[in-house]
């Protein structure tokens, strides 16, 4: 075989060194900058040991090779990019990576991110980076005007080699104002799209005049690919994480609702057990103090308390009664202050008829409102109760205390029985009582005695035209806000102190104490004619008996108001003008006189003045009445007089008005 021959060498061609060829291509794999491959290729080729062909070639390699490693070198910034995107989840700082990124990638002055405003047909931007100015970053477009408009629209991306100048772009007054404060002349963006849909544009800005590259606007198409995908991915994380929160806030509601649900049950199961007590107010302030861990308190619809003590809280003072008018008419609670306490009121209402308020200390908060509200409900089922239970007794009551001081002899066991629920039999002693109020007070204060009567024995109704009580006397009773007496002093002053305490004024006339049945029609109209002697002695707001009276008192119980001043004046009329025009004590010198039967020793030591000085007095009485009045009838009818005049001017037993 022969030998190989050579490859045919082209006419004018020098022949290529293989040796130089080696070293060529080695360069080309180092990678070998533009500049340095040409001043080899000049080496060679002055060598003749390479050819211009060769070194066409060898320039073409090394061209490629450098764009393909400047494209590697991209991508891996962009993949670098994209996952360092993807993994923030937060939008803000998303927003804030990308424009950031952005700005070193293309190297420019400025980067910035619009998003599209579709309700007003703007595109604004939200983010930058490298904007100095506070009008460039608030810069609104019009979609379609100027570059920033004309990207977000998503048609294509543009560019602008210096825009204020650039009279293929349009101008806003207010967005060329922002450019030039912010010195931008070149301005190139590109759209961002989500799922076919146009969010916005990210753009880049130099403060110098220039175009971008096709290398540039393809690497901001990339990066806002890559920036729309993790912008959305971010948002939906957002508000992925959002509904979670908002779900496990729901959760927890949910469950706080659930427990003050259960709550509710255990305390409505509580609620109603206290419907069933013997003490229900109390126990349902107990119950409510327990869950409210504060002071509750039951008043009336004019703030008077029914239940709880109330310490220094006027309840009803104008603030209280507004806010319980106000609660009442609501059907809500309602807080207010009073003497600088702050208090929650809830109105018990049956109908349109406002039974009582609930009060608890503190303004509360929701869950506790609505405990508030079924304790209310509560307390009006109590009152009601209570109130059918009260008016029940009240008619048995009104209806016995009629057969008492009416008896019917076929009647008397039947009429025993039914004493007997109210503690009174006939062989207890009991004393009749005759109240005296004014009729417009008559209802109240008969709510007030029936308040403070409650448990004890005997019978307290409304009698013809005034309030009647029958009832064993203060020694064989104890109540709370009366004063216990001894039976000789058992004239009904304690009915009068109750009343007085709710501003209401009586008068009080009791009988003695009797020993059965048939004996109280007596021991009533005796009752009856000492309240008429102390309405006739204008006594009002007292109380008293046949003994207090005396026989004077009695009298004039039986006779016409005005015979009191006729007798008066008849028998100590003198004696009252003396007294009164020369400011002189005549008066009660005869009293003291006469009450000491005549003797001037012992009056004048009860009156603390001289033996003498009453001797003085006496004779000046004398001249005035004459002398006879020491003596005989007149010194009785003078006495009666006395008697009558110390009633009305000092009171019954004595005591100063």
């Amino acid at each position: 075989m022969g030998a190989q021959e050579s490859p045919p060498v082209r006419a004018g061609a020098a022949p290529v060194d293989g040796t130089a060829l080696g070293r060529l291509l080695s360069l080309l794999v180092d990678g070998v900058s533009a500049e340095e491959l040409e001043k080899q290729l000049t080496g060679l080729h002055a060598k003749n040991l390479i050819d211009p062909v060769t070194a066409a070639a060898a320039r073409s390699l090394n061209a490629r090779l450098w764009e393909a490693g400047r494209r590697e070198g991209l991508l891996r910034v962009l993949y670098d990019t994209a996952t360092d995107l993807t993994g923030i989840r937060d939008v803000e700082a998303v927003l804030k990576a990308i424009v950031r990124r952005t700005r070193s990638l293309i190297g420019s002055d400025i980067a910035y991110l619009s998003l599209n405003d579709y309700g007003t047909g703007e595109s604004y931007i939200r983010v930058t980076d490298g904007a100095a100015t506070a009008l460039f970053r608030n810069i609104r477009m019009p979609l379609g005007e100027g570059v920033l408009g004309a990207v977000a629209t998503g048609e294509a991306p543009a560019q602008s080699a210096h825009y204020l100048i650039d009279e293929t772009k349009s101008h806003l007054e207010s967005s060329d104002a922002a450019v030039a404060a912010e010195g931008v002349k070149a301005i190139m963006g590109v759209p961002l799209r989500v799922e076919g849909k146009v969010i916005g544009a990210l753009l880049v800005a130099d403060r110098h005049a220039h175009s971008f590259s096709s290398d540039d606007v393809a690497l901001m198409e990339s990066i806002g690919t890559h920036a729309a995908v993790a912008l959305e991915n971010a948002r939906h994380f957002t508000e992925m994480a959002d509904a979670l929160a908002r779900l496990d806030q729901a959760q927890r509601e949910n469950l706080a609702h659930v427990r003050a649900l259960e709550e509710l049950s255990s305390l409505d199961q509580r609620l109603m057990e206290t419907l069933a007590s013997t003490d229900s107010l109390p126990s349902l302030l107990r119950l409510l103090a327990e869950s409210m861990d504060s002071e509750v308190f039951v008043v009336s619809p004019m703030g008077e308390p029914m239940a709880g003590t109330v310490h220094g809280s006027d309840f009803g003072s104008p603030p209280a009664l507004s806010a319980a008018e106000m609660s009442a008419a609501r059907t809500l609670p309602v807080p207010f202050t009073v003497n600088g306490r702050a208090y929650t009121v809830m109105s018990a209402i049956a109908g349109d008829q406002h039974l009582a308020s609930l009060i608890v200390a503190g303004h509360l908060r929701q869950d506790r409102s609505a405990v508030l509200e079924r304790s209310a409900l509560v307390l009006s089922a109590a009152l009601l109760f209570e109130r059918t239970y009260q008016d029940a007794q009240y008619r048995l009551q009104l209806e016995l205390i009629d057969e008492l001081l009416n008896p019917h002899p076929e009647n008397i066991e039947a009429l025993k029985r039914r004493a007997s629920r109210f503690g009174l039999a006939e062989n207890l002693q009991l004393v009749v009582r005759v109240v005296g109020v004014r009729e417009d007070q008559r209802q109240r204060a008969l709510a007030v005695l029936k308040r403070h009567t409650e448990g004890r024995p005997g019978i307290t109704a409304l009698h013809e035209s005034h309030l009647c009580v029958i009832e064993p006397p203060a020694r064989y009773r104890a109540a709370p806000g009366f004063t216990a007496l001894d039976g000789s002093a058992d004239s009904g002053q304690a009915i009068v102190d109750v009343l007085k305490r709710q501003r209401i004024e009586a008068s009080v006339g009791s009988s003695e104490t009797v020993t059965g049945f048939s004996r109280l029609p007596a021991a009533h109209a005796e009752a009856h004619a000492v309240l008429g002697a102390l309405q006739a002695l204008a006594r009002h707001g007292e109380a008293a008996d046949k003994a207090a009276l005396g026989t004077t008192g009695m009298l004039l119980g039986a006779m016409e108001s005005p015979f009191a001043a006729q007798l008066l004046a008849a028998q100590l009329g003198p004696l009252l003008d003396y007294d009164r025009r020369r400011g002189t004590q005549l008066v009660p010198t005869a009293w003291t006189f006469l009450e000491n039967d005549a003797s001037i020793a012992t009056a004048a030591n009860a009156l603390h003045i001289h033996a003498n000085t009453l001797r003085q007095r006496l004779e000046r009485i004398d001249t005035l009445l004459g002398e006879g009045w020491r003596r005989g009838s007149r010194s009785l009818d003078v006495h009666v007089a006395l008697r009558l005049w110390r009633l009305q001017s000092v009171g019954v037993g004595g005591r100063k008005p």
